[in-house]
C-alpha cells in the first residue's frame, strides 16, 4: 500500500492565502505562534505549509483571510480550531473541530465608495460648519 495515499474523503479546494496559527503550549509553556500558506481546505480539514515543523496531536488555532466578502463589501476571516493529524516536514494537516467566520472590516474599495458617497452628500447639502468658519475667517 502506498504510504502517501490520499486519506481524505471530502472534496478539497485549493486556496491561495496566508494564515496565522497558534499551537497550544504543553505543560504551561508559551504557545507557538507562526505564519503559513494554505494548500487546500475541505469541510473537515485543512492542509497548510507552516513556517516551521509542528508536532502531531497538538491543539491548534488557525486564522486566515476568506476570499469571499459578506455582501460583496465586508472582508471575512475564517478561524478554525482543531488537532494536528499529520505532518511531513512543514506540511501540516489538521482536523477542523470548530470553524467560525468573523468579520474583518470593509474592503478598501467599499470604504472608498463609502467615503465618496459621504463627500457627495456633504457637497449636495452645502458647506459644513467647518467650511463656513474657514470662509468667515
Amino acid at each position: 500500500m502506498d504510504e502517501f495515499k490520499d486519506r481524505r474523503r471530502r472534496l478539497r479546494f485549493a486556496l491561495d492565502t496566508g494564515l496565522r496559527y497558534e499551537v497550544a503550549g504543553r505543560c504551561g509553556a508559551e504557545p507557538i505562534k507562526g505564519d503559513g500558506q494554505v494548500l487546500d481546505i475541505s469541510s473537515r480539514g485543512i492542509a497548510f505549509f507552516a513556517d516551521r515543523p509542528l508536532e502531531r496531536n497538538q491543539r491548534v488555532k488557525v486564522s486566515m483571510d476568506w476570499p469571499a466578502k459578506l455582501d460583496n463589501q465586508t472582508r471575512l476571516r475564517l478561524v478554525l480550531e482543531g488537532v494536528i493529524l499529520r505532518t511531513r516536514k512543514n506540511l501540516v494537516v489538521i482536523n477542523i473541530e470548530h470553524p467560525e467566520f468573523r468579520t474583518a472590516g470593509k474592503s478598501a474599495a467599499a470604504m472608498s465608495e463609502g467615503i465618496l458617497a459621504i463627500a457627495d452628500r456633504l457637497e449636495k447639502a452645502g458647506a459644513t460648519g467647518a467650511t463656513r468658519a474657514a470662509r468667515e475667517a
